[in-house]
């Protein structure tokens, strides 16, 4: 749906005229025209070559789609070949490439995490041994994104839901962390309409303010050399350059500047003011914000402090159940987190501690299911996961009948098969669990979360 200017708050649109001036026009008429559609592929589910539109220019992975499909219906994004994401918001990547050395292992923090797309772009970034902590203090939110990086397939991931106060108990702690700031929305008014009804004035200072105190609180998790990413998706200067300037003030930052090419229409800031803003009269995206500071000092001289571990996990190596469900099963240490068997690279088992004795904890790695008698019943995480051994015995559904499982329909199943588990995939990729009884029975393991309910 589009929208006309002359809808928004008349103190909207006085703002956006003064900011705009002679561009305001061309502002106007792209807020009428239809918002793009985009992709980002994943990396780890390589998909058969398939024809696109065009490239999104800033994210090697970012693809541009002709009209909008269904995505509901279509078994591939079910298993995580691809995130539905807006494309300014994939710039992301051009910032991870060009001020980070992707070949070393780091600790990042995407602090306001959820839907997953800005964490699931970063997780096919870093190295395999690198930590990602998901941040979601909102229970709704962070069940979205706990299910987004299921999809995804990762397993070098904790999701925690603590308030940004809470990381201070980790001092100099991440190497990166990015701050998508939750703000007034005005970059979404052309896909949103609701974002244009929605505004106010003084939401616009609630939500600076706001920001203002996140960054507050997270600044000092951040790592001498340390790389802090803020982004909103409004144009507010109160929001964006105002708020900037305030943390080069209050803090022991000091700003990174990109190369970007003129052609990809990224307006850069005069005058040494902070960031980065994207218009939708000026690329195929919507509006977005973006800056990028660096933390004085040595990443050498990182504070660890390492503490007594209030709640002690307890590791254990590979069994031989283990292995047959994965394909590297010496990447990992396992333990148990509500009756469930979880997987985590060894590398990372020092940093699960921290994050346990100091954060609420929502997910974390790869779940393997429970064990019952010895036996692994495998988790849906599990199916979905790029680390799952290709060994494990499995059926490939054609696009209907793959639907037809995601929406619990009874499927024509070859009768013939022997009792046991199998990986349900579509194109070669894993969607769930499907279970033949020894009594003949077929059992659709799928998440009645998950379903589709609209067949």
């Amino acid at each position: 749906m589009s929208v006309h200017l002359h809808t928004l708050p008349q103190a909207l649109r006085a703002r956006l005229q003064r900011q705009l001036a002679d561009q305001f026009t061309d502002f106007e008429a792209s807020l009428s025209a239809d918002p793009p559609v985009s992709i980002r592929l994943n990396p780890g589910k390589p998909l058969p070559q398939r024809t696109y539109d065009s490239f999104v220019p800033w994210c090697s992975q970012g693809r541009y789609l002709p009209s909008r499909p269904n995505f509901t219906k279509d078994p591939l994004f079910h298993a995580g070949t691809y995130y539905v994401q807006e494309a300014s918001s994939m710039f992301l990547a051009h910032v991870f490439q060009e001020i980070l050395d992707l070949s070393k292992d780091m600790r990042v923090l995407d602090l306001s995490a959820a839907p997953g797309g800005k964490s699931t772009l970063i997780q096919s970034m870093i190295s395999q041994n690198s930590l990602l902590v998901a941040n979601e203090i909102i229970s709704s939110r962070n069940n979205t994104l706990r299910q987004n990086l299921t999809r995804w397939g990762g397993d070098n991931h904790i999701v925690t839901q603590s308030d940004p106060r809470f990381f201070s108990k980790l001092p100099e702690y991440f190497d990166v962390i990015l701050v998508d700031a939750p703000c007034s929305g005005e970059g979404l008014i052309r896909k949103d309409p609701s974002a244009a009804s929605q505004w106010a004035e003084d939401k616009v200072e609630m939500c600076a303010s706001r920001q203002r105190r996140i960054l507050a609180d997270i600044v000092p998790a951040l790592a001498p050399g340390g790389v802090l990413i803020y982004s909103t998706c409004t144009y507010s200067e109160a929001e964006n350059e105002e708020n900037m300037r305030w943390l080069l003030l209050e803090s022991q930052l000091e700003l990174i500047d990109l190369p970007v090419p003129d052609s990809w229409g990224v307006c850069m800031q005069e005058n040494n003011s902070p960031g980065y803003r994207f218009y939708p009269h000026c690329l195929s995206g919507e509006g977005f914000f973006i800056a990028t500071f660096k933390k004085s000092g040595a990443a050498s001289d990182r504070y660890e402090q390492r503490r007594g571990a209030l709640r002690q996990i307890h590791f254990n190596n590979a069994t031989v159940n283990d292995t047959a469900w994965l394909t590297t099963p010496a990447r990992y240490k396992f333990f148990m987190r509500d009756e469930q068997r979880i997987a985590i690279p060894s590398s990372l088992t020092d940093q699960l501690q921290d994050i346990a004795d100091t954060l609420r904890i929502t997910a974390a790695g790869l779940n393997m299911g429970k064990v019952y008698h010895k036996v692994l019943k495998p988790s849906p995480e599990l199916a979905l996961s790029q680390h799952i051994s290709s060994s494990i015995p499995r059926i490939d559904l054609d696009m209907e009948s793959a639907l037809d499982f995601l929406a619990h329909i009874t499927l024509a199943i070859d009768p013939n098969i022997e009792p046991g588990r199998y990986l349900v995939c579509h194109g070669g990729y894993g969607l769930g669990w499907l279970h033949k009884l020894k009594t003949g029975q077929i059992r659709n393991n799928y998440p009645s979360a998950w379903r589709i309910l609209k067949r």
